[in-house]
């Protein structure tokens, strides 16, 4: 029987020595699968700060955009106008309104 007790002994150490073994490597890969999910936790809060200044540039890129589409609707109808006031002028003349046509369509080549 103590030949017996001795076994059960050795077999409870042996258990007792593979469980410190699995705590320790549990333990490991514990501390090594918070590391990485820090580092992705950073990463994604950088990421986010990217995305951010993106968008921001992106909005004055869109101001920019609207404000130059205004000037050039405004220039449009300045240049009609001019178009209009011109042949309005040109056309009391002898001849003007052939050559008002002409100054039209110089002006219009020179804007495209």
């Amino acid at each position: 029987m103590s030949h017996d007790i001795r076994d059960q002994k050795s077999s409870i150490e042996l258990v007792e020595f593979r469980l410190d073994q699995f705590e320790t490597a549990l333990s490991s890969n514990f501390d090594r699968i918070s590391g990485k999910l820090d580092n992705l936790l950073v990463q994604l809060n950088l990421n986010e700060v990217k995305q951010e200044n993106i968008r921001t540039r992106v909005n004055k890129l869109e101001e920019g955009l609207s404000k130059l589409e205004e000037v050039q609707t405004k220039n449009n109808e300045e240049l009609n106008n001019m178009k209009v006031s011109l042949a309005e002028k040109l056309s009391w003349t002898a001849g003007g309104s052939a050559l008002g046509a002409i100054i039209i369509k110089l002006a219009e080549s020179n804007m495209k």
